[in-house]
């Protein structure tokens, strides 16, 4: 096992709009068509790797869904089907929570980062109706917007989560991620972030903790540095780039190829439920897919859910060297 690379590909399951309409709540239509498109990859990479394929998907059942549904459990019971299909194909439901605020004085959401008992209690009324619907406390977590803080980083260690996705490594701070949003507080620094999977430090996440570091895993996002003319991207190329499927192809490519020339790689991936319905984003993601099943490595290729990936690693980190797994 030690020449397999791992690999992750982690779906944010959400509403279609950042901003919903409360007063006429849609249906996902991202998510039933992402769930209609994926089995035939699945079976592709399975055939083209020789091995089980499985992915993690990020269910929002936070208050902006309690808000605007009625219920913050409303996809699960809505699509309940649809999830039990995916547990059955071995997949990991995880959670994925946004700190979205209606603004009645506003009139308008509002991503309240700066307030931290704000953004605590969306976690934990997550993980709360998480657990009435599975019955159990999810183990992979996903901040919104990759927002993360030290009090955050602690409040997931003690709910008993096993693996965070939030973190980016190498994006500087920024007040948002798109002009259109209206946000509090900043999005951190995530440059000196590394890219292997640690255990963060109890007074600094960004950081492996050396003395008594905290339960929790950080599994930190795929990043890279394109670069040349990539159409669909700002000339010059950006500092810094996600691996987000939908993003255009040649821009990940080079970020994958850039992952997978390391000495210990690994690939984590993110994709939003609704990556489909824009036919430009679809052909994007559509040829990162090809790339995979026909890439020289693809033998090599394990795809597996977080917490695989993590076992994964260890079990190399542990065989090379002799240290304990995970």
């Amino acid at each position: 096992m030690s020449d397999k690379i791992p690999i992750s590909i982690c779906i944010d399951v959400e509403p279609d709009l950042r901003c919903i309409n409360s007063r006429k709540p849609e249906r996902w239509a991202g998510f039933e068509a992402f769930h209609q498109y994926i089995p035939r990859r699945r079976e592709m990479l399975e055939s083209a790797t020789g091995s089980p394929v499985r992915f993690s998907w990020n269910v929002r059942l936070d208050p902006q869904i309690e808000h605007a549904y009625g219920s913050a459990a409303w996809a699960v019971r809505q699509y309940h089907k649809i999830f039990d299909a995916l547990r059955a194909e071995g997949d990991e439901i995880g959670l994925h929570t946004h700190a979205w605020r209606w603004s009645v004085k506003d009139g308008c959401w509002i991503g309240d980062h700066a307030d931290g008992d704000w953004v605590e209690h969306c976690a934990r009324l997550s993980c709360r109706v998480y657990r009435g619907c599975f019955g159990k406390s999810p183990r992979v977590f996903r901040f919104g917007d990759r927002f993360m803080s030290n009090r955050m980083m602690g409040i997931l260690d003690e709910l008993g989560i096993l693996c965070d996705l939030t973190l980016e490594p190498g994006h500087g701070a920024v007040r948002t991620l798109s002009p259109t949003d209206r946000m509090t507080g900043w999005i951190p620094n995530y440059r000196g972030v590394p890219q292997a999977p640690y255990r963060p430090s109890r007074w600094n996440y960004k950081r492996e903790g050396r003395r008594r570091p905290r339960n929790i895993w950080v599994l930190p996002v795929s990043t890279g540095r394109p670069h040349g003319e990539i159409a669909g991207l700002p000339y010059p190329a950006p500092r810094r780039l996600t691996m987000i499927l939908g993003f255009p192809f040649p821009a990940l490519r080079q970020i994958l190829e850039q992952r997978l020339d390391n000495a210990r790689p690994h690939v984590v991936a993110l994709a939003r439920t609704d990556v489909t319905l824009n036919p430009s984003t679809r052909e994007q993601l559509d040829l990162f897919f090809d790339h995979l099943i026909e890439h020289p490595l693809r033998e090599r290729f394990v795809f597996g859910t977080p917490l695989e990936t993590l076992g994964r690693l260890a079990n190399q980190e542990s065989a090379t060297n002799g240290n304990q797994s995970l």
